[in-house]
C-alpha cells in the first residue's frame, strides 16, 4: 500500500527567462538531481531518507513561470534553490494565488 504524501504546490514567477533556466540548469546539474520526466525535474535531499522517488519537483511552465511541488521540509534543497537563484528575483505563489505570495523560505516549509 503507498503512502499519502502531503505535498505543497506553488506557481514561481521569474523576473526574466534567464534566472529561470540558470536555476533549471543548475538543479539538474546538483547532488540533488535524481531523474525527470513530463517537463519536471525531480530533487531529493540526500541526507533524508524519505521513500518518495523526489522530495521537491519542479516544472516548468513558461519561459518566466514554473510549479514547485515540495514534498518534504528541506533546509538542504532550499539553499541549493535559492543558490540558483544568483541574485535573481523571484515571486512564489502557493496554490497559484497570486493573493497568496509567500517566501521561498516559507515554500520549502524552513521555519526561522
Amino acid at each position: 500500500m503507498a503512502a499519502w504524501i502531503m505535498s505543497y504546490k506553488y506557481n514561481l514567477v521569474f523576473d526574466g527567462p534567464a534566472a529561470l533556466q540558470r536555476v533549471i540548469e543548475k538543479l539538474r546539474t546538483s547532488q540533488a538531481y535524481v531523474g525527470e520526466g513530463d517537463g519536471a525535474i525531480w530533487l531529493k535531499d540526500q541526507k533524508q531518507s524519505t521513500l518518495a522517488v523526489y522530495d521537491v519537483r519542479l516544472t516548468k511552465l513558461d519561459s518566466l513561470s514554473a510549479w514547485l511541488e515540495v514534498n518534504f521540509r528541506s533546509l538542504n534543497l532550499h539553499e541549493l534553490f535559492d543558490d540558483s537563484l544568483a541574485g535573481a528575483n523571484l515571486r512564489c505563489f502557493e496554490d497559484g494565488d497570486f493573493d497568496d505570495e509567500v517566501t521561498l523560505r516559507e515554500a520549502f516549509r524552513i521555519k526561522n
